[in-house]
C-alpha cells in the first residue's frame, strides 16, 4: 500500500511539473509574440513605410511553440533570397560533388610546336572558369607550342545565344551583376572602367579599361554627384552588343574610380582574351583569328587535348549565397534545367525551381519566377513560400552544405553589416536580398532555447536601404532572444 501511495505521489508531482512547464512555455511564447508584434508595428509606423507592402513569417521548428504571421501569404518581389531556391535545387539535382568540365581539343595536326588547325574550347557553362586555368591547361598539354595556323574557337553550342533572362531590365544588362551566362564564361564576365571625376555636375572622364578589349566601345555620360552620394552609375547595353554607355552619378573629385561592367558577349570575350594571353606568351596566332561556333555540325576532326574542372557545386553555392553572385545562380539554374528538361528557356528554368520548391511540402500557388537569381523585378513569392522551403530543406541529406553557404549576422556574407552591434549578432544564418525599393531577409535564428525559421520581404519603402536595415535590427534582436 505504501509503495502505491508513493508512486501516486510521484505521478502527481510529474503532472504538476509538466503542467507548470507547459504553462511557462505558453506564457513565454505569448510574451515573445507580443514583443515581436510591438517591434513590427513600430517598423510599420515609420513615415517611410507608408505605401509599403510587407510579407513576414517566423515559426519555431525545435520547440514548435512560437509562430508569428503578418500578411505571410502576400506575394512580393523578393530579390536575391531567390538564390536560396536555385542553389538548393542544384544541390538536389546535381549533388554536392558535381564539377563543371571545360574540355579543350584541336583540329588538324600537331607536330614540332605547330598546331596546323584550330584550338577549340568547349563551353560547359562553368561560371567559375578563369583565364589563368585555361592558359595553364594548354601550356601543360602543349609545352612547346609555338604557332597556331588556324583559329581559337569557342564552342558555344551548349547555350547558343540564349544567355540573358527575358525579364531582366535594361539598366542592369551592362553592369557586372547583370552579366548573362554563356557556354563559355571567363573571370566572372567582368571588366573594369576607371574614371576621373570632377566637381559636382561635371562629366567624368574614362582613364582606362581593364582587361584591354579594343573591340568594346564604352561612352562616358556619367556626372559627378553630390558629396557623399556614392556610386549611382549604371552601364547600359544589351546582349552581344559591343557598345556600352555609362550614365548616372559618381562621387566627386575622385581619381581612378572603379566601376565594374558586365561583358555582353562572354563567348567571344573569352577566346579574345585567351588569344591575347597566348600571343603574350610567344605563340604566333594570326590577327583576328578567333571564332564562336553555335552549331555542332561545324565542329569536325576533333582531337581531345585536356580539360579544366571547376570547384565542386558545394563550394560554388557557398560563393553564390554569401556573395550573392547572379552569374553563378543563373548558371546553376541552367545546368539543372539542361539535365532535367534539355532546355534553357526561361520558362523551363523557372518551372524547374518552382517544382523543386513545391516538392518540399509547400504550395507553388503564388510563386512567380523569371530567373534563378532574383534580379528580375517581375519575380514574386511570399514569406510563407520561403519559410515552408527552409523547413523542408532541413530534412535533406545535403542540408549541411546548404547551411554552410548561408551568411551569419554581423560576421559574413550579405549579413556582415546586419545586426553587428546588437544581440542578434552571430545568431542568424541566412541571406539578404535588395534592389530598388525591395529589401528581404530569410534564414534560421538560433535563440537561447529554440530554432526559428523566418522570412521578411518589404517592397516600396521610401527611405534608403541603410535606414530600413537599421530599423529591422531591433525586430531581429527580439526574435533571437
Amino acid at each position: 500500500m505504501m509503495n502505491n501511495y508513493i508512486n501516486r505521489n510521484i505521478d502527481s508531482t510529474k503532472l504538476i511539473f509538466f503542467g507548470l512547464f507547459f504553462c511557462f512555455v505558453q506564457s513565454f511564447a505569448q510574451n515573445k509574440h507580443q514583443l515581436v508584434d510591438k517591434e513590427l508595428k513600430l517598423l510599420l509606423s515609420k513615415e517611410w513605410m507608408q505605401g509599403a507592402s510587407v510579407s513576414f513569417k517566423v515559426t519555431s521548428i525545435k520547440n514548435k511553440n512560437f509562430d508569428y504571421d503578418y500578411q505571410s501569404n502576400i506575394s512580393l518581389t523578393p530579390a536575391s533570397i531567390t538564390k536560396l531556391f536555385s542553389t538548393a535545387n542544384a544541390l538536389d539535382k546535381l549533388g554536392s560533388n558535381y564539377r563543371y568540365e571545360t574540355k579543350i581539343s584541336y583540329s588538324g595536326s600537331y607536330q614540332n610546336g605547330v598546331l596546323d588547325g584550330n584550338l577549340i574550347i568547349h563551353g560547359s557553362g562553368d561560371p567559375t572558369l578563369r583565364l589563368a586555368q585555361l592558359d595553364s591547361a594548354i601550356a601543360a598539354s602543349l609545352p612547346d607550342l609555338k604557332k597556331i595556323t588556324g583559329k581559337i574557337v569557342a564552342d558555344a553550342t551548349l547555350y547558343g545565344k540564349q544567355t540573358t533572362p527575358y525579364k531582366w531590365v535594361w539598366e542592369d544588362l551592362g553592369n557586372y551583376y547583370g552579366a548573362g551566362v554563356n557556354s563559355l564564361n571567363i573571370d566572372d564576365n567582368i571588366y573594369n572602367i576607371y574614371l576621373n571625376t570632377g566637381n559636382t555636375g561635371e562629366k567624368a572622364e574614362i582613364v582606362s579599361i581593364t582587361p584591354k578589349t579594343p573591340y568594346l566601345t564604352v561612352e562616358a555620360d556619367v556626372l559627378s554627384g553630390e558629396q557623399g552620394t556614392g556610386d549611382n552609375s549604371f552601364i547600359f547595353s544589351s546582349p552581344y552588343s559591343n557598345s556600352h554607355i555609362i550614365r548616372g552619378t559618381l562621387p566627386p573629385n575622385r581619381k581612378n574610380f572603379k566601376v565594374k561592367g558586365g561583358v555582353t558577349d562572354p563567348d567571344y570575350h573569352a577566346i579574345y582574351m585567351l588569344r591575347t594571353t597566348l600571343v603574350e606568351r610567344g605563340v604566333s596566332i594570326g590577327e583576328g583569328c578567333i571564332e564562336v561556333i553555335y552549331h555542332k555540325s561545324k565542329l569536325t576532326d576533333l582531337h581531345e587535348l585536356t580539360s579544366v574542372k571547376s570547384i565542386p557545386i558545394s563550394k560554388i553555392i557557398d560563393k553564390t549565397n554569401k556573395k550573392s553572385i547572379n552569374l553563378y545562380a543563373e548558371a546553376l539554374a541552367k545546368t539543372v534545367t539542361i539535365k532535367e528538361k534539355n532546355s534553357i528557356l526561361p520558362d523551363s528554368v523557372s518551372k524547374s525551381v518552382i517544382d523543386f520548391v513545391s516538392s518540399l511540402g509547400g504550395s507553388s500557388k503564388g510563386i512567380f519566377l523569371e530567373d534563378g537569381s532574383g534580379l528580375s523585378p517581375f519575380g514574386a513569392f511570399s514569406a510563407s513560400h520561403m519559410v515552408d522551403f527552409l523547413i523542408g530543406i532541413k530534412e535533406k541529406d545535403y542540408f549541411e552544405d546548404f547551411e554552410k553557404s548561408l551568411a551569419k549576422t554581423g560576421q559574413s556574407g550579405t549579413l556582415k553589416y546586419f545586426c553587428r552591434y546588437n544581440g542578434a549578432k552571430g545568431k542568424i544564418l541566412g541571406k539578404s536580398g535588395s534592389m530598388r525599393r525591395v529589401r528581404s531577409y530569410a534564414g534560421y535564428i538560433k535563440t537561447n532555447n529554440d530554432v526559428l525559421v523566418f522570412t521578411i520581404i518589404i517592397n516600396n519603402f521610401s527611405c534608403n536601404h541603410k535606414t530600413l536595415r537599421k530599423a529591422l535590427e531591433p525586430l531581429m534582436e527580439e526574435l533571437s532572444k
